[in-house]
């Protein structure tokens, strides 16, 4: 019997360019924001618009790459864990924030328009990143290092 699941499986559009970073050892951290939309319909038939913003973390080598081909509007499915850290700010005031420690990402375009991007030389198709390690665990991995805050993530 399985323990929980934690997966968070989510398709939206990147609000700002995304930051690259590296730790003191040197691993590199991507972290950028998605918007999601949901639409409903309310009781007098009206339709809303929900946004919801979710942060992104994906670390390693893949977010190293990744960084070179998402930008502003990028439309992407992002699939991961979702974690809580804390942290305490400038001033000494301790703040939460809730993350996606992406596990996949798959590109699928721009804004509105078709065309994926991608890794291959044609600039065609969708890119995929991450996935496939499974069983990575926290605080860091092999040849990897622990890096931030939020621990490792077993990429790199």
């Amino acid at each position: 019997m399985a323990d929980g699941m934690n997966r968070a499986m989510l398709i939206g559009n990147l609000g700002a360019d995304p930051e690259l970073r590296f730790t003191q050892s040197n691993r590199a951290v991507l972290k950028f924001r998605i918007a999601t939309t949901e639409s409903y319909q309310t009781e007098s038939g009206e339709r809303k618009d929900v946004t919801h913003w979710h942060n992104i973390v994906l670390w390693g080598k893949r977010g190293e790459a990744l960084s070179k081909f998402l930008s502003k509007g990028s439309q992407v499915y992002v699939e991961g864990r979702i974690e809580n850290r804390s942290y305490d700010d400038k001033d000494g005031v301790k703040r939460s924030v809730t993350e996606i420690s992406a596990t996949n990402i798959i590109l699928l375009g721009r804004r509105g328009g078709g065309g994926g991007e991608g890794e291959s030389g044609d600039g065609g198709g969708s890119g995929s990143y991450g996935g496939g390690g499974g069983g990575a665990s926290r605080g860091g991995s092999s040849g990897g290092g622990g890096g931030g805050s939020s621990g490792g993530g077993g990429y790199g």
